[in-house]
């Protein structure tokens, strides 16, 4: 049963700790559903690695909508093959991108052109899939990717269908020194890459996904001043236009997270419209909720899943 959390809201919910996971319904597939492969070029010229997975087409001769998946800083698609396994058993086609600048994906390592650079490719991908499947897409990211998605949704760069954010970057744990160190690097060197200080270990209770994340040779462990600088004007304008969120939007929320600061998707979500925007709040969940130890897992994965049935109707 669910526990309400300290602020008084309909919309945010405590998930209990214990409950069984994901019903079978839900589970991914015993056999894998591969991804077709594609490579798209940017306005500027950057290709981006794209995949894309479809449901099963037996049960789902026409899919019953298109869902863009955008991951976080540092990482890269391919480590949500059972995310997209889980969307396509509700009959979502998926398709997902490495950001510019990650995995297999063109563009200098985790540099940016320019402050909106994440937003901006996300529109060109948008227009790729509108073209391509004539029909608004559901837009779900994580981290970074979430940030990216709540600038996208709130700046009203393109209708979509409904939002999901996952341990979206909404707020950093920045002290004022790491801010100042940051502005002298975007004054001095912008592209100058740093090692991020990630500790994995705040990414799961799960070892085996913690160990999965160090060893992936795609995952990035530096990050540039003009990347920073995406969080900390993307993070300030996303709150304040959080009121002008137009579409069906769940946050799936880490409580204990230690890689981004929860409080601000409390924040963002007391500034969204009521009747828009829920939460499932995870009091002792880690930031990648969907890598968690069961039945954390299980628990994130059915609030994703059961809240998307509501909206495929």
């Amino acid at each position: 049963m669910d526990e309400p959390v300290t602020i008084a809201d309909d919309n945010i919910r405590a998930r209990n700790i214990g409950r069984a996971g994901a019903p079978p319904d839900q589970a991914p597939a015993s056999m894998p559903i591969l991804p077709a492969e594609g490579r798209h070029r940017m306005r500027d010229g950057t290709e981006l690695l794209l995949r894309t997975w479809l449901p099963d087409p037996l049960r789902y001769p026409e899919p019953l909508g298109t869902l863009l998946l955008v991951h976080g800083m540092g990482e890269h698609c391919g480590r949500y093959q059972h995310v997209a396994e889980a969307l396509c058993a509700l009959g979502l086609r998926v398709r997902a991108y490495d950001h510019r600048g990650h995995g297999l994906s063109g563009g200098p390592r985790m540099v940016v052109p320019h402050a909106n650079a994440y937003v901006d490719d996300l529109a060109e991908i948008y227009d790729g899939a509108v073209r391509q499947w004539n029909e608004l897409p559901i837009v779900l990211g994580h981290s970074m990717g979430g940030l990216v998605a709540a600038r996208f949704a709130t700046a009203r760069v393109r209708p979509i269908r409904a939002l999901i954010l996952s341990s979206p970057a909404l707020a950093l744990f920045l002290s004022p020194r790491m801010l100042t160190f940051q502005r002298v690097l975007m004054a001095l060197a912008p592209r100058l890459r740093v090692p991020t200080g990630l500790d994995a270990t705040g990414l799961s209770h799960d070892a085996e996904a913690v160990r999965a994340y160090r060893t992936d040779p795609l995952v990035q462990s530096t990050v540039s001043a003009g990347v920073l600088e995406t969080f900390v004007r993307g993070m300030a304008q996303a709150q304040a236009d959080a009121a002008r969120l137009e579409a069906p939007t769940l946050m799936l929320v880490a409580g204990a997270d230690r890689i981004v600061d929860p409080a601000g998707s409390r924040t963002f979500h007391g500034n969204a419209p009521d009747d828009l925007c829920s939460m499932e709040w995870f009091p002792e969940g880690y930031h990648e909720l969907f890598n968690e130890t069961e039945p954390l897992r299980g628990e994130a994965f059915e609030a994703m899943t059961d809240w998307l049935r509501r909206h495929l109707r």
